[in-house]
């Protein structure tokens, strides 16, 4: 069955604008995928459940929580809903929204260079989130901020919480705080950690060297 028609078009926009920086789209969905190695940008040109058309979300997902799916560590909606009414008037739209995400993706390569950009980012908008606290303290650790690193992943292990996810998240820091005084140990580990995770996600091996972007401290 041919996808419709405001589908087709947000595929074409999206090509036009993603494609030439290097994004490819997941499957046929109308996701698009950004890797940059240790972490992947995601553009959504999320649908309605009630109308045709797309909001468009964009963020970024790091590779350094073992997992087999996506999601947005950081970043989300930056545009709310454009209906579908006609070809030529969201033909419109979707390029719109296709720019948009373009630009998107640029500023999230810029604001998460390094991990020492990954850490500032996080510790100004973890918040009360545990995953976020947990981003920052392994950037903070990849980028030699070591007591940084140790203070946050002592703030998770303390934290009340006891739901499943929690009390897995809570181990993981604990082993992760034992090698962090180690810097090499904890880069192999946070190396390792991210090549299961490309694997379980199906992502291709990246060019870009694991150490030399892991040791990179202020680029």
């Amino acid at each position: 069955m041919p996808a419709p028609a405001h589908s087709r078009l947000i595929t074409v926009a999206a090509r036009t604008h993603l494609r030439p920086l290097g994004c490819v789209q997941k499957g046929r969905s109308r996701v698009w995928l950004d890797d940059q190695g240790r972490w992947v940008g995601m553009v959504e040109f999320q649908p309605s459940s009630g109308s045709k058309g797309s909001y468009l979300n964009v963020g970024a997902c790091f590779l350094w929580n073992e997992m087999d799916f996506l999601s947005f560590d950081a970043g989300h909606r930056v545009e709310g809903f454009h209906e579908f009414i006609s070809d030529a008037q969201f033909a419109v739209a979707a390029t719109f929204l296709a720019e948009r995400a373009g630009q998107e993706v640029l500023a999230l390569r810029e604001r998460f260079a390094s991990p020492s950009h990954v850490e500032a980012w996080m510790a100004a908008n973890a918040g009360l989130s545990l995953w976020g606290h947990y981003h920052a303290a392994v950037a903070a650790g990849v980028s030699g901020a070591v007591d940084q690193s140790r203070q946050l992943f002592e703030k998770i292990i303390a934290d009340p919480h006891d739901v499943p996810w929690a009390i897995n998240l809570k181990h993981r820091c604990e082993a992760l705080l034992c090698s962090v005084q180690n810097g090499a140990e904890f880069e192999a580990e946070i190396a390792s950690m991210i090549t299961r995770t490309r694997r379980q996600l199906g992502l291709a091996e990246h060019a870009q060297a694991m150490p030399a972007w892991l040791r990179q401290r202020d680029s």
